[in-house]
């Protein structure tokens, strides 16, 4: 009996310490390489980590939107990109990303997640303070009203993707820019 407890006793340290060498070795990648697409906990710790200074943010938020985002996930390879998620606020509402932002020096860079324009009603051509944004109007993967505008901005392409309709979400734009 006492070999057995002895036994049981090994077997759980054993399984122990292999959980914990695991838990380590889980960590190397992200040691190695810090620039590739995660999770951060403010904009200085993004700006510390990948050395992107100019990350652009508006200054107008529609009800239900506030800052700061509830979720920014940035990378410094293959090529610079930030996505700020912003969670939806209200009585009687799920907490769900309403609206994102994203800038990426890359043209073809999106994010994915769960806020999609799955069908596109209306594409049109926007003068937006002097630039040529493209706004998208349709609908998301649930059937609600969605809408995105883009353009580029030196050298990175900057999207905002909401649950909004069109007009606001211009004003979200024009917001961004000086």
């Amino acid at each position: 009996m006492r070999s057995k407890a002895f036994g049981f006793v090994a077997f759980a340290a054993g399984v122990a310490i292999l959980i914990i060498a695991l838990k380590v070795l889980n960590g190397f990648p992200l040691i190695a390489q810090k620039d590739l697409m995660r999770r951060y906990g403010d904009f200085e710790e993004m700006r510390t980590a990948l050395g992107i200074r100019q990350v652009f943010v508006p200054s107008y938020f529609p009800e239900n939107f506030r800052w700061p985002p509830t979720g920014i996930l940035a990378q410094g390879k293959p090529f610079p990109a930030v996505v700020m998620e912003f969670e939806r606020s209200g009585e009687g509402k799920t907490r769900e990303v309403g609206m994102m932002i994203y800038q990426a020096a890359e043209d073809g860079f999106s994010p994915g997640g769960t806020l999609l324009l799955s069908r596109i009603r209306e594409r049109a051509t926007y003068p937006l303070r002097g630039r040529s944004a493209i706004l998208e109007v349709g609908s998301g993967v649930n059937g609600e009203p969605c809408s995105r505008i883009s353009w580029r901005e030196k050298d990175v392409r900057i999207t905002v993707l909401a649950r909004l309709t069109p007009f606001e979400l211009m004003k979200v734009a024009e917001s961004m820019l000086r």
